[in-house]
């Protein structure tokens, strides 16, 4: 899809037996930031994000948004295997960062945002694999028809430049949902230069 400057790729990628047993393997070995660490900042007030987050990459990395600032933990095996997926995905890939998000249900959400931090590499796509409960990203944009896309199973979604720079996206709530949802989001985040 690549209309209106909202340039994405969306596939199913993993089998059913093989996404399930990713999913089982991060639900086993992902440790999560605790929730103090993890708040959104809204009208000059925090608020705790509705979801756990953990953060992954290059050493001395950090990934700043709404607030926060993040830490990399080194890889674990797991999530090597799902970089590599995600660098043949795009074959033009090399990231360094992986943003984990884990809703434990339809209650569980994220606010229509964009990712444009000021750390992140503006010219980089970002790659999200999906992992467990289906749920639904919402693409939105002044004066546009919103852009509905189920996230299943095993699927990636790759959002390429100018995408982040114009389309709001989410994870809205879904009352419905009763399962866990794990996404790995691919980033290629801006090392900075310590001298």
């Amino acid at each position: 899809m690549n209309e209106n400057n909202l340039n994405v790729v969306y596939q199913q990628y993993f089998s059913k037996k093989e996404a399930d047993q990713i999913f089982e393997e991060l639900e086993r070995e992902i440790e999560y930031f605790p929730s103090e660490m993890t708040t959104v900042f809204v009208f000059n007030k925090r608020y705790p994000v509705p979801r756990k987050v953990s953060a992954y990459g290059d050493k001395n990395l950090t990934y700043a948004f709404s607030g926060n600032t993040l830490p990399t933990k080194p890889l674990i095996p797991i999530l090597i295997k799902i970089l590599k997926e995600a660098n043949k995905f795009l074959k033009d890939g090399s990231f360094n960062y992986i943003l984990v998000n884990r809703y434990k249900d339809g209650q569980d959400r994220i606010g229509s945002h964009r990712d444009n931090e000021i750390d992140m590499d503006p010219n980089s796509s970002i790659v999200t694999f999906s992992f467990g409960a289906e749920r639904t990203m919402i693409f939105k944009r002044p004066n546009f028809n919103s852009v509905k896309i189920p996230l299943r199973n095993g699927s990636v979604l790759a959002m390429k430049p100018p995408t982040n720079e114009i389309w709001y996206h989410e994870i809205p709530r879904e009352k419905k949902r009763k399962d866990v949802r794990i996404s790995l989001t691919f980033q290629n985040i801006c090392q900075k230069i310590e001298y």
